[in-house]
């Protein structure tokens, strides 16, 4: 029996993944239904609906199905995991969780003050703005229009959620702990920095099971430390893939190039074997290479495809077993087209990125991938120097 959380894309997942990890669990994020069996060794299962950029009744349908299944499977609800600037159906899926469990009460909170994500009197801020007011108002594809959680979850807004006001991780600690001592059934649903006391609680709880007594204090972090200031030994070529927008990872690949001398070669998306054809000759180095999209972007579902369909072929064709991704979407794509049916987590590097092991017929290796938007300067050097660091 594997108790289980679900994710509305593959970064969202591996990110509250950290979370159980870092309380002593082992996870696996299965990406599809049919790999999500009773046979899966993991304690804790994260699935991901992929239904971040979905129709509402898609998305709706996803979550429903998702914990249908896993109820067949004999497991508990976890955690839901959501974006924390509220992009996606979010409201769709609330709603459908709600009809699934219809008992439960939910605690939401989106979230992460760890990356200026706050709420106050039920309205979300990114940095002290109101978020429909940030970038991601103008979201291409999922854009945020209502800042206030109330106003946003519509219908889904019973008085069975509760929604606090965060300013700190602290508060997110205090809010779970309010909700069990209510005494009813609750789930939480969230950004990533809730799930870390959602699974320290577990933790705690699985504690007093086995020993009887209470477990004093909280885990020690179970994180990979990666210093980027600070070369590993080469293991072997790393292919580097950035499926996302978010203009920061082109700062991020250069730093790279900088510090660890991997190459950076630009994606035209009229023109991709020219792509292919620069990073075959950068692999012949040993060291490996970057994969940039040009600036000009076409329809994201195309450019995704592409990405995955020329990552695929270079990692087919020269064997390397350690693969950097940046953007959940173009994770998942890729994954699906080595045929990997499941990432077994084993380190958080950093606050949002992560290194899973990955086992087909086609890839056998290391993958690492972060959010689009996550991270600093130095962020894809760690993610290399992680991807050196495995064995």
């Amino acid at each position: 029996m594997n108790d289980y959380f679900i994710a509305d894309d593959l970064s969202g997942a591996l990110d509250a993944a950290a979370a159980f990890h870092r309380s002593g669990e082992a996870v696996t994020i299965v990406l599809s239904r049919a790999a999500w069996t009773g046979a899966t060794r993991a304690r804790v299962v994260g699935f991901t609906t992929e239904s971040r950029n979905a129709e509402p009744a898609m998305a709706a349908a996803a979550v429903a199905g998702a914990i249908a299944h896993g109820r067949a499977l004999g497991g508990t609800l976890l955690y839901k995991k959501i974006d924390s600037t509220l992009r996606g159906p979010v409201a769709a899926e609330v709603a459908a969780l709600q009809a699934a469990w219809p008992g439960a009460r939910v605690l939401f909170a989106p979230a992460n003050p760890a990356v200026g994500r706050t709420v106050r009197d039920g309205v979300l801020y990114v940095h002290g703005v109101p978020v429909a007011e940030t970038e991601f108002g103008c979201d291409p594809l999922s854009p945020v229009r209502e800042s206030g959680l109330r106003r946003l979850l519509g219908a889904a807004a019973t008085e069975r959620v509760v929604i606090p006001d965060v300013a700190t991780a602290d508060d997110l600690v205090r809010a779970v702990a309010a909700m069990d001592a209510v005494g009813t059934e609750w789930v939480g649903v969230g950004s990533g920095a809730l799930a870390r006391p959602v699974a320290e609680r577990r933790r705690v709880q699985r504690a007093l099971a086995v020993s009887g007594a209470g477990a004093a204090g909280v885990s020690a972090s179970v994180v990979a430390s990666f210093a980027a200031g600070r070369r590993p030994a080469r293991a072997g070529p790393a292919l580097m893939i950035c499926g996302s927008a978010h203009a920061g990872n082109r700062a991020q690949a250069q730093v790279l190039a900088q510090e660890r001398g991997v190459p950076a070669v630009e994606l035209q998306l009229d023109q991709p074997a020219a792509a292919i054809a620069a990073v075959r000759a950068a692999l012949q180095g040993g060291v490996g290479a970057s994969v940039l999209i040009e600036e000009r972007r076409g329809a994201s579902a195309a450019v995704v495809r592409l990405v995955a369909d020329v990552a695929t072929a270079l990692l087919t064709e020269s064997g390397i077993a350690r693969v950097f991704v940046t953007g959940g979407e173009t994770a998942f794509a890729l994954c699906a087209a080595l045929g990997v049916a499941e990432l077994e987590f084993r380190a958080e590097v950093e606050p949002g990125l992560s290194l899973s092991l990955a086992a087909s017929a086609r890839f056998r290796g290391w993958f690492a991938i972060k959010p689009g938007g996550f991270g600093d300067r130095a962020t894809w050097v760690r993610a290399w120097d992680a991807l050196q660091t495995a064995p």
